[in-house]
């Protein structure tokens, strides 16, 4: 790229001097046309052709007239186009032999018909280079678009992940308080069993050994009773003694039942404790492996990623490249592109003006 833009330069600076030079030609030729058909020319030409036989100067005369409508065709071309070669020719047209100047007009006819060829080859060349170019650009661009938005998917993909693993992390780390909370909870809770439990048992001990206490000396004075007659007995202390042995028996019964509950309480809150134990550890598992999949995704998503962020630089590489190669050919084209038509319609008026004069100068052929 660096060298078609310097070539450019060069090219540039070398066509400005050939402009300059061709200008100061062109005066120059312009100057010596004015010397050959000026007045003064004209009566030296008259006066010299004078010396020569009449028949001689008849042909001569003849000859000059074709000359100079031929001359006078190619510098009506030559100064409409500034072409210093046709005015060149002009001159060879007016000072050489008319073998030397039609041979000169073939010449410039074969270079001008090459320089014909040569621009329209460099005209389709130029847009063929520069339609192919940009379709490059263009499909690159369009790339460009694909993984702009890849990598954007990409982008929030892992931020979903990102989100989706902090919030399970939270989640696992939540339920492992949980259990904890809930295992210490339980620990407790069956130490105040235990605890009960044991008071509950001293308790229906203690008031069985009452009830065996009360049961024992009320059934020795019934013994005593068959040995004689017994003493008088209120029966306000019968029916006291009745009512505490029922009363023994119904607290035992009372402190019975309620060790029956609380064994069941306990056996209730075991089983609460092991099936939370349980449905919080199987979701623990399920996270943890929600986790691994998640971040088994988020490295893949990664290395797709890095892949998307290599490939837009690459990509990104080559579109300034073409971008550049497009500037440097629009450099080397656009002066062709733009005066094209222009430049094959003067051309062709030119090589039409040599092929035209060189008939002119055929009809005047006496030898």
């Amino acid at each position: 790229m660096l060298e078609i833009t310097k070539n450019c330069k060069v090219e540039d600076e070398e066509y400005a001097g050939r402009v300059k030079a061709r200008s100061e030609e062109i005066k120059a030729l312009g100057e010596t046309l004015n010397i050959l058909t000026g007045d003064e020319a004209r009566s030296l030409f008259d006066k010299t052709i004078s010396l020569l036989q009449v028949s001689s100067v008849s042909h001569a005369s003849l000859r000059e007239q074709v000359a100079n409508r031929a001359m006078q065709r190619i510098v009506e071309v030559a100064r409409k186009h500034k072409n210093w070669q046709l005015a060149s020719l002009a001159v060879h047209v007016k000072l050489d032999a008319f073998t030397k100047v039609v041979k000169a007009m073939d010449k410039m006819h074969a270079e001008l018909g090459a320089q014909q060829k040569a621009e329209y080859e460099k005209f389709e060349s130029c847009n063929a280079e520069i339609d192919s170019t940009e379709d490059k650009i263009k499909e690159g661009e369009n790339t460009k678009e694909d993984l702009d938005a890849k990598h954007q998917d990409l982008t929030n993909t892992l931020a979903r992940l990102a989100k989706q693993t902090g919030e399970l992390k939270a989640e696992v780390a939540e339920m492992e308080v949980s259990l904890k909370q809930a295992g210490e909870q339980r620990k407790a809770e069956n130490k105040l069993y235990q605890t009960t439990m044991s008071d509950q048992r001293a308790t229906i001990a203690v008031l069985n050994m009452a009830a065996g206490k009360l049961k024992k000396f009320y059934g020795f004075v019934e013994v005593k009773a068959h040995a004689g007659p017994p003493p008088p007995t209120p029966k306000a202390y019968k029916k006291q003694s009745g009512g505490v042995m029922q009363l023994l028996a119904t607290i035992v019964a009372d402190a019975e039942g309620v060790e029956s509950q609380i064994k069941i309480g306990e056996q209730k809150s075991q089983e609460e404790y092991a099936s939370f134990v349980a449905a919080t550890t199987a979701s623990i598992e399920a996270d943890r492996q929600a986790i691994s999949s998640a971040e088994e995704n988020t490295a893949s998503a990664n290395g797709a990623k890095s892949e998307t962020e290599e490939a837009q630089l690459g990509n990104d590489g080559e579109l300034t490249k073409l971008n550049e190669l497009l500037r440097g050919i629009h450099t080397d084209c656009d002066f062709v592109l733009k005066y094209f038509d222009v430049r094959q319609s003067a051309r062709k008026e030119e090589m039409d003006a040599i092929t035209e004069a060189k008939a002119i100068l055929s009809g005047a052929d006496f030898s």
